[in-house]
């Protein structure tokens, strides 16, 4: 009973797929091409120069974010399935370990959840990027700490592409910046500041 269930679960996501109309994530497209149940395709691999691990170094204190990409994540919001750029990270000050979220399980089935601990947060600590070119990808950024969330901005500092049309980048800069908010009794009720540094240059493992 277990293999006909799995089977026809196999069966349905297949279908889905192949019903689903691709459309190219780094294409010039519009809203007409945006249609329920269509995906937002990494065709080209566009994501690739992103994807690893980078890190940030000031004497005691590192930064260490690692990129993968998901694939056919859905969203029930826009009804439509995309490849998503997923960021996780780990920041250590003066040798300790402040926040640590490379351990996070993070796949297509969950990677719109809350996260259990911070329930107003998702669980992604970076999620949604929206492709801008070739060297930038804009992120929604998960501060857990000071419990809010964000904007990340991610660009790649030196982005080559080789005779064989490989990928290479060593660098790339980090820029977090915070949304509008209503002031409640006039003050900000959310930190301005970030728990991990801001506008700092990575270098790629």
């Amino acid at each position: 009973m277990k293999n006909i269930i799995l089977t026809l679960i196999i069966l349905f996501t297949l279908s889905c797929k192949a019903q689903s109309p691709i459309v190219n994530i780094a294409s010039d497209y519009d809203s007409d091409d945006i249609v329920d149940g269509c995906y937002l395709k990494d065709v080209n691999n566009s994501f690739a120069p992103f994807i690893g691990t980078w890190q940030w170094t000031n004497g005691t204190d590192t930064l260490t974010i690692v990129f993968s990409k998901i694939e056919m994540v859905y969203n029930n919001l826009s009804e439509m399935y995309t490849d998503q750029l997923i960021g996780k990270y780990k920041y250590v000050e003066n040798g300790v370990e402040i926040f640590n979220t490379l351990d996070y399980d993070i796949n297509a089935n969950n990677a719109w959840d809350l996260h259990p601990n911070y329930p107003k947060r998702m669980l992604a600590p970076m999620l949604g990027a929206c492709y801008r070119n070739t060297t930038l990808a804009d992120f929604s950024f998960m501060d857990y700490l000071k419990d809010k969330g964000e904007v990340a901005k991610f660009e790649l500092l030196d982005l080559l592409t080789d005779l064989n049309g490989e990928f290479n980048v060593t660098q790339a800069k980090l820029t977090l910046s915070n949304r509008e908010h209503w002031n409640v009794n006039g003050q900000n009720p959310r930190d301005p500041e970030f728990t991990i540094p801001n506008n700092i240059t990575l270098t790629k493992q």
